[in-house]
């Protein structure tokens, strides 16, 4: 265990100490001194220690194994059962990205490679004997032409291939076909069959042959229903009769007013206000962010706030240079699944609202980052306790008229969402934006594409450093021996869910868990369930084109789910605003997407508090 100054390193190789972890601490006001008269006002207000609760009472008495790393490793038989859970674990990850990245860069492969497949075959016909392919005439048996020839004929079957299977992405991908139709896939697939089959037939190539008729296969296979007799490409999960836009119930006063005083320019997401144009689907706009986007580490004040299971969550607060202002919003934020404040969409958020003069309090998943659990009692999504108890000690603090904006992104969105619809009238927020969540878990459930692209990269993440990594002990002592063996090979976080985090916390199955984590859990067409109880505006911001969770875990083509009827819900309090692009966590503006980073969201998200705060304070 590394101990740092204020900090715990939770790279675990050995049982967790909590002597380690107590002895970082220093002061139940440590790094206020520095602080502006204000900023120290709230946090004298919230009467929360920087101290972790445990470390004060000395009471570290639990039933539940200490945290850290397995310390018996019995799931395994043989020698060949460790080998498979590799594999298992490795391979769908090597394949995901493999695969993602022939998707990313589909949209550029396609046209360059039929362009050269267009000059190869017009200039074979045209060329000198010696430099044809052909290797049965005379000049042949020249070793340097035969070279030549040999060279020529790779790299004719390495772009034969490349342009196929780019071709095929582009014609039945969901995304490539809602962002471009279907037309320029299926002209592109044409084209690049049509000049594979002549390469292949004029130069005796195999490989291109068999992947023509593969690719042909594909095609057949993914866009043709026979036992309907319908051919559909970009497969039968569009969003056909979804619109971009923003979606409110009329009816409701306070609601119609922030809708029509919203300005539309910052909420729109299009070529026109700076779209990132060389990001055609929810893949490129989802990734590319985070590969290129990097913001200045934030200056957070650290505090722990008890919960009502004798747990402890940590709070970290950003205050602006000026101090914490009592009249603007105070946002607190909910980080993403693996993420914390060093999440860069995080840093990005909170830096923006500092600069407008506003506070932000990060509310730090339970066990998440490098803050400990004491008892059995670790993250899963379904749990809202937490958040509520937060939100009712930041109102506790603040005066009434201070507006307290939730704003949740990916998992944070999924859980306060459900915070929100579960509280009702007994919210402590006065808004909350939820960007990039869903609303219904069990339609999740059958994202195939989902599992396949991008869930294997985060279940390792999740299953080696957060389950495996901290609390694997306690995992072990619930699940049984199979049950061990079905996490460690989870190929994505559905089968985690199902195999682990279900049978810990006690779920009847995975689909009776994702009712329990959604604000529409018990959504059906004849009964709304605990969405029409939200009685604060929610927000929901979701990209018709996010890869990672579907628009149909939102919203719906038609009747009681589709959003001009789903916001007209309960009292109408929901806001539902969809945008044609996006990506996840995403929507990247420019040329260069690392100079504006994240700007899109996070004014999105601000400016919808604002406009709310300014109505607020003008009917107050």
């Amino acid at each position: 265990c590394n101990v740092t100054m204020g900090h715990f390193d939770f790279s675990l190789k050995e049982e967790f100490s909590w002597e380690d972890f107590c002895s970082t601490f220093r002061s139940h006001k440590e790094g206020w001194e520095d602080l502006h008269d204000n900023s120290r006002q709230l946090l004298e207000k919230l009467d929360l220690s920087a101290i972790y609760p445990h470390c004060v009472s000395k009471d570290f008495s639990t039933d539940a194994p200490p945290m850290g790393p397995l310390t018996v490793h019995d799931y395994h038989d043989t020698f060949l059962d460790e080998i498979i859970t590799f594999w298992s674990k490795a391979s769908p990850a090597l394949l995901a990205m493999s695969e993602l990245w022939l998707r990313l860069f589909a949209a550029a492969l396609a046209p360059i490679c039929i362009a050269y497949m267009l000059w190869i075959l017009l200039g074979s016909s045209s060329s000198s004997p010696s430099m044809s392919p052909e290797v049965g005439g005379k000049h042949s048996e020249n070793r340097a032409d035969k070279f030549v020839a040999g060279g020529r004929k790779i790299h004719i079957t390495v772009t034969s291939v490349l342009s196929l299977f780019s071709a095929l992405v582009l014609a039945t991908d969901m995304w490539y076909v809602h962002h471009y139709g279907s037309q320029y896939g299926i002209s592109l697939l044409l084209a690049s069959s049509v000049l594979a089959a002549f390469l292949a037939f004029r130069h005796r190539l195999l490989v291109v042959s068999i992947c023509l008729i593969a690719t042909l296969g594909l095609t057949f296979y993914l866009c043709v229903d026979v036992s309907n007799a319908v051919v559909q490409f970009g497969g039968n999960d569009l969003p056909h009769s979804v619109s971009e836009g923003l979606y409110y119930d009329t009816r409701n006063t306070f609601i119609s007013k922030v809708g029509s005083k919203w300005p539309i320019e910052n909420r729109t997401y299009s070529a026109e206000t700076g779209a990132t144009p060389w990001t055609p689907t929810g893949d490129s706009r989802t990734g590319i962010p985070f590969l290129v986007n990097f913001w200045p580490d934030l200056e957070l004040t650290r505090v722990w706030l008890p919960t009502v299971d004798d747990e402890a969550v940590r709070l970290e607060i950003s205050f602006p240079v000026s101090g914490h202002d009592f009249k603007k919003p105070l946002y607190v934020i909910l980080h993403g699944l693996s993420g914390g404040s060093q999440e860069e969409y995080i840093k990005d958020f909170v830096h923006r609202v500092n600069g407008d003069g506003s506070t932000a309090v990060i509310m730090i998943a339970r066990g998440l980052m490098d803050t400990p659990t004491k008892g059995w009692n670790v993250f899963h999504g379904a749990r809202t306790s937490d958040i509520d108890s937060t939100a009712k000690a930041l109102r506790r603090a603040v005066p009434q008229q201070q507006t307290l904006v939730g704003a949740g992104f990916s998992m944070g969105a999924i859980i306060l969402a459900n915070y929100v619809a579960r509280s009702g009238k007994d919210c402590a927020l006065d808004t909350a934006v939820v960007v990039s969540g869903l609303l219904d878990a069990r339609l999740q459930y059958f994202n195939d594409r989902a599992k396949r692209l991008w869930q294997p990269m985060l279940t390792i993440t999740l299953r080696d450093e957060i389950i495996m990594g901290k609390v694997a002990e306690r995992y072990r002592q619930r699940l049984g021996k199979k049950q061990m063996v079905e996490l460690m090979r989870a190929t994505h976080i559905t089968g985690l869910d199902k195999h682990a985090v279900v049978t810990y916390n006690g779920y009847r199955d995975v689909m009776h868990y994702y009712a329990e984590m959604s604000a529409m859990g018990d959504f059906t067409d004849k009964n709304p369930g605990r969405i029409a109880n939200v009685s604060i505006p929610l927000l929901v911001v979701h990209a018709l084109d996010d890869p990672l969770i579907t628009w149909k875990a939102v919203v719906d083509n038609e009747g009681p789910r589709h959003p001009s009827n789903l916001v007209q819900t309960g009292s109408g309090n929901l806001m539902i605003l969809l945008t044609k692009a996006g990506g996840h966590i995403g929507w990247p503006l420019g040329l260069n997407p690392s100079e504006r980073k994240w700007e899109w969201m996070s004014n999105l998200i601000k400016s919808f508090a604002t406009t709310l705060h300014a109505i607020k304070q003008e009917e107050a």
